[in-house]
């Protein structure tokens, strides 16, 4: 009878434990597409001074091509130049999110379109890896912000 008594409130503990994690591996997600709704949007709208208040001061971000930026006014000097060169309808597809205390890490899938002077607008995209920490005033900025461009 102990046995069974153990087996059971071990398979409870289980249970319990799991279903836990998955509420909170769900409420990572449910946050990480938040969090990158409202970078799309704002970058999609152009505003590259209200993308770059999305990022810490001390953020930094590797575009890919060898370079490494730090703070926002470099931030938003980058994302100016997509705008400008016609970079829009930036979207993220989250393959994994991972939250630890304030911090929140994310790898994501990305894509966009682009604008030639032709007036094409080809489609361009990668992976991208994300770290946003929450701040004392209760925002989350990016931290580190680094992808590639795979097309």
């Amino acid at each position: 009878m102990k046995m069974i008594k153990k087996t059971l409130l071990t398979t409870l503990m289980l249970a319990f434990s799991a279903s836990s994690f998955a509420d909170s591996s769900a409420d990572n997600k449910a946050l990480a597409e938040q969090l990158n709704n409202t970078w799309n949007a704002t970058f999609n709208k152009g505003d590259a001074k209200a993308v770059a208040q999305l990022y810490s001061e001390h953020a930094i971000l590797s575009p890919g091509n060898g370079q490494i930026l730090k703070g926002q006014q470099q931030v938003e000097t980058l994302f100016q130049s997509f705008v400008d060169g016609g970079v829009h309808n930036h979207g993220i597809d989250i393959v994994e999110s991972y939250r630890e205390g304030n911090t929140l890490y994310q790898v994501a899938k990305w894509q966009a379109n682009g604008q030639t002077k032709e007036g094409e607008t080809p489609t361009f995209g990668g992976v991208v890896t994300l770290v946003s920490k929450l701040n004392d005033q209760g925002e989350w900025k990016l931290q580190l912000h680094s992808w590639n461009v795979a097309n």
